[in-house]
Order: C-alpha cells, then sequence, then structure tokens
C-alpha cells in the first residue's frame, strides 16, 4: 500500500456544477431540463432519459458535431418551476418533466426531485438533485392462474409513499399448457385505472417456464399519494386450468 509522504495538490470544482459534452447540431438554451440520450452526450430532455441538471448558460452547438461543445448544468439545487396541477397539498411530491420545460406531478416523465414549497396555483420551488437516483421497490405477488376470476386479485395495497406505478409484469413459475385460456390484469390507484399498463396473460405467452408477459406501456395516471391504495383487477377472463407465476409491480419516486 502506497501513502502520501509529503502533499499533493488536488483539482477540486464545487458541488453543485458539473460539464458535460453536448450532442451534435443543437442548443441548449438556459434554464432547459437536461437528458442523457444514452451515448453520453447531453441533449434537452426527452421523457425518459436520465436527469443531468438544468442549464447555466445557453450553449450552442448548432453547427457542431457531438462534442465539441460542454454544457454547464446545475445538477443539485432549488429552482423555481411551473408544476401542472401544483396545489398548496402537494409539498413533499415527486416531479417529473416530459421535455426541457415541462414539469408535471402525473407519474410520467423522467424524476428529477420534489415539491419543497409552494407559490402559487402551479408554481413552486423544486429540490431537484441529478445525483440522486430514483427509489425503485418491486411488489411481487403470486398467482394461481386456474382461481383468476374477473374482479379484483389485490385489493387496495397502500405503498404509504409518494410515488407512482412504473410497470407491471408476470413472471412465470408453473406454465399453462391447456390452450385458449386469458386474463388481463391491470392496476388502478383507488378507483381509477392506469392508462396502459395492461397485462395481457394466455395460453401461449405463460410458457414456458421462466417466461416474462411485459405488461404495456403505462401513459397516464401513474401517480399516487402517501394514503393512496393499489388494486389489481382481472376482466376478459376464460379460466385457466393450470399454471402459476408471479405479477411484479414496479414503484418508483
Amino acid at each position: 500500500m502506497t501513502t502520501l509522504a509529503t502533499d499533493k495538490v488536488r483539482d477540486y470544482e464545487l458541488g453543485d456544477v458539473n460539464e458535460l459534452p453536448v450532442i451534435a447540431a443543437d442548443i441548449l438554451y438556459e434554464g432547459a431540463a437536461i437528458g442523457d440520450n444514452a451515448s453520453g452526450y447531453m441533449r434537452p430532455l426527452v421523457s425518459g432519459d436520465p436527469f443531468r441538471g438544468f442549464v447555466e448558460r445557453k450553449v450552442d452547438n448548432s453547427v457542431g458535431s457531438a462534442g465539441d461543445k460542454n454544457v454547464r448544468l446545475l445538477k443539485r439545487g432549488l429552482i423555481k418551476l411551473s408544476v401542472s396541477g401544483l396545489a398548496i397539498t402537494d409539498v413533499g411530491r415527486p416531479v417529473y418533466a416530459t421535455d426541457d420545460d415541462t414539469f408535471v406531478l402525473t407519474g410520467i416523465g423522467t424524476y428529477i426531485g420534489h415539491v419543497y414549497r409552494y407559490i402559487s396555483s402551479g408554481v413552486g420551488i423544486i429540490a431537484f438533485s441529478a445525483d440522486k437516483p430514483e427509489e425503485e421497490m418491486v411488489v411481487v405477488i403470486p398467482i394461481i392462474l386456474s382461481k383468476v376470476a374477473n374482479g379484483d386479485i389485490l385489493t387496495a395495497y397502500t405503498p404509504g409513499f409518494h410515488g407512482r406505478i412504473k410497470a407491471l409484469d408476470f413472471a412465470v413459475s408453473d406454465p399453462a399448457t391447456t390452450a385458449a385460456k386469458a386474463a388481463t390484469l391491470n392496476a388502478e390507484i383507488g378507483t381509477t385505472n392506469l392508462t396502459g399498463g395492461t397485462v395481457a396473460l394466455t395460453s401461449a405467452n405463460c410458457t414456458p417456464l421462466g417466461a416474462i408477459v411485459a405488461g404495456a406501456a403505462i401513459t397516464a395516471g401513474a401517480a399516487f399519494d402517501r394514503d393512496d391504495t393499489i388494486s389489481i383487477e382481472a376482466s376478459g377472463v376464460t379460466a385457466f386450468v393450470e399454471g402459476q407465476g408471479y405479477l411484479l409491480i414496479k414503484l418508483g419516486k
């Protein structure tokens, strides 16, 4: 093991600022929320991008190649934003960006932080951070397919925090072998169904062992509050004879 025996001068940076390379042929305007395009280059945030911060000052790379310029980003702090539907009761709720200048509470988009203070209807101070990854958990519900009938298979589960339903999937632990059986599973928050997120189970996709039946993309209605309940219901059931699996409900901020 090597240890220092004399002083070493190191380079330090302010902890709330970052500089990252910009995508080709684009302009990043001051105040824009910025996302990572999955190749390491920064762009005006697209829903689902990892959040990297807010632009401190405009960068024009409209005639440049990827990486020709860097953008200076504020990656953590408090910022005043217009947030669709923000009310005085929303302090602590997660905030999401659906593009570089659209911010919502509906659980759709990229998580950027939470409501720190209410200012007025639709306007608040948001505590944002590009350093803190979105917290996720998976609720696992065992399901015996032959017992699934139209109606609830999970009733009024309370997660106990502000968050969103990110995805529903089904993992096969015992294949269904009798043909022409089906059931559609969907989630609801309170008594309101999500838009999207349905899991369509059939005899054909509930085999072989280990198969994953992916749910549809969730496009609206995903956000829940700390006292909201989540239920899972089945519809369109043609009764299965055999088969088992696990419904995987991914929850996040």
